[in-house]
């Protein structure tokens, strides 16, 4: 970001190294962990905090706690600043001290021994702190002008994962012990003495009661649909973070989620259509605008999605500031950001986390774990225990569309031994089985992502031929155009849009308005 281009390489060595021994002190702590169940009952080691003084908070914790079946004296209420942020002397007389005094007395927590600087050693209490809309999320720099990697500034949010250090880093971050590590969370010795925090906030009462609405449904009906990667094309110091993307894209077509790919450097146009989008993440611009911003636009239910941006969680509350507020305003469920400036390395790691969704993760596990440092300035927003992976692929077929999603998904994972090419006939067959254009449509964004554009082009043709569907023919003629364009077949491109201009199935300003900026970004 932007200060990675200078220090990056140096960044996590620095960083790491003004902790190692606490760090340390996380692994030989783990030594008298106990072994967690198979499946562990996340909701059973749950505590929420709410502030007492922010209208409304004391309720959404309250409607939190009873939908995850968390009991009452698990809810904890503060007296905290109403403000976005608060100081560090403020952070540690209305929440870390409070908080930490609470765990103690209510054997949460073992207390060490009067002066040492060990762990407090996980009991049978709390390991996931989940924090309600109204308490501060910023704590604010202490020394101005700090030498790189010593800031002292931080969210309150990771300042929280480390409750359990007497003395906790004040300038600079402490390593993530258990990131990327394979292990669950209470399974990992890594991460004994650390708690998984998330935070149920967002720009108004509604948006937050829909997340927990939005995660539980997600849960009990499955999530199927699209996911969307928007690259940024950059390079050099940020090459790190287009890995990242272009890892993630092929996780999700190896597990047969559909995925589009926007591979121009700017965001996503205006109006493009986004059906069903279950997973979005891209980068790098300061707010939201291109095809999200679209006033019609909205996220499937239960949807994850991020835009990385060094301040891309500066503002939470609020519906078009930043991009974490707007995600959740469209809809999605959960999102994730940075309270300052991170530095790129030390930002969520987007093909970590998605990894570990994948695999069956909590939200809250998988952020964490795909976060490298801790006492730094990173926040995970939506309920830290929505697990939306953790049922068996193809379990449940559903109905209509999202039939179509389980179907394509259960071929790819049990021919994920085949070739391509069998795999793509597979799908091809089934595809004039059910007379379905949708099925060809994912076969065409699996071409695209093998770079098979001309393949992509006639695949996006059969799919338009089997349906009559205005929305639907919007959106294949879209796609045939992008990937004529990356077929280097610029003018057939040009030709399908000025085609699609005189069409009266598009002359709606949503449509016209899609093709336009399509047309625009070719050229005209």
């Amino acid at each position: 970001m932007t200060k990675s281009e200078v220090i990056r390489e140096g960044l996590l060595a620095s960083l790491f190294g003004l902790c190692r021994g606490l760090a340390a002190l996380c692994v030989l702590s783990a030594v008298a962990q106990a072994q967690a169940p198979a499946e562990w009952d996340a909701a059973a080691e749950t505590a929420v905090v709410f502030n007492s003084d922010f209208p409304g908070s004391a309720d959404l914790a309250a409607y939190y706690a009873e939908k995850r079946g968390i009991p009452k004296e698990r809810i904890i209420g503060l007296r905290c600043a109403q403000t976005d942020s608060m100081s560090r002397a403020e952070f540690d007389e209305q929440l870390r001290l409070p908080l930490l005094k609470m765990f103690m007395e209510q054997g949460w927590r073992n207390v060490p021994p009067p002066g040492k600087d060990s762990l407090l050693q996980m009991k049978t209490g709390v390991r996931v702190l989940v924090l309600m809309r109204g308490v501060p999320f910023q704590i604010r720099r202490t020394v101005e002008n700090p030498k790189p990697s010593e800031e002292d500034e931080a969210s309150v949010d990771s300042e929280l994962t480390v409750l359990g250090l007497n003395k906790p880093p004040r300038a600079g971050g402490l390593r993530n012990p258990w990131f990327d590590r394979p292990e669950r969370f209470p399974k990992a010795q890594q991460a004994a003495g650390l708690l998984l925090v998330g935070r149920l906030d967002g720009p108004d009462d509604a948006t937050v009661r829909r997340m927990i609405d939005d995660a539980l449904h997600a849960e009990e009906t499955g999530l199927f649909g699209r996911a969307v990667i928007d690259l940024a094309q950059k390079s050099g110091a940020y090459q790190e973070g287009e890995d990242w993307l272009n890892r993630s894209a092929d996780m999700f077509r190896r597990l047969g989620i559909p995925v589009f790919i926007d591979r121009s450097p700017d965001v996503l146009g205006d109006a493009w259509p986004l059906p069903d989008t279950i997973l979005y993440f891209g980068w790098y611009t300061g707010g939201i605008s291109g095809a999200l911003a679209t006033p019609t636009f909205r996220f499937k239910r239960g949807a994850i999605a991020c835009h990385l941006h060094s301040f891309s969680a500066s503002v939470i509350r609020s519906h078009d500031q930043a991009w974490v507020g707007p995600l959740l305003s469209k809809g999605a469920a959960v999102t994730f950001g940075n309270v300052f400036e991170p530095y790129l390395s030390l930002t969520l790691h987007f093909d970590v986390f998605n990894k570990r969704l994948l695999e069956g993760f909590t939200v809250g596990e998988a952020a964490w774990n795909a976060t490298p440092a801790l006492s730094w300035m990173n926040v995970v927003l939506g309920d830290p225990l929505y697990r939306p992976f953790g049922r068996v692929a193809g379990g449940r077929l559903g109905d209509g569309t999202e039939r179509t999603y389980a179907l394509y998904q259960g071929i790819v994972r049990r021919m994920a031994a085949d070739t391509d090419s069998e795999i793509k006939s597979a799908i091809a067959t089934l595809a004039e089985k059910r007379r379905s254009p949708e099925l060809l449509e994912f076969t065409a964004l699996l071409s695209a992502l093998q770079q098979k554009h001309s393949e992509a082009v006639d695949l996006l043709e059969h799919a338009e031929a089997g349906t009559a569907d205005a929305a639907a023919l919007l959106r294949l003629r879209l796609y045939r155009a992008e990937m004529l364009r990356r077929d280097e077949r610029a003018d057939a491109a040009r030709r399908v849009l000025r085609e699609m201009l005189e069409d009266d199935r598009f002359k709606e300003p949503g449509a016209a308005g899609a093709v336009n900026a399509a047309l625009k970004s070719m050229g005209g």
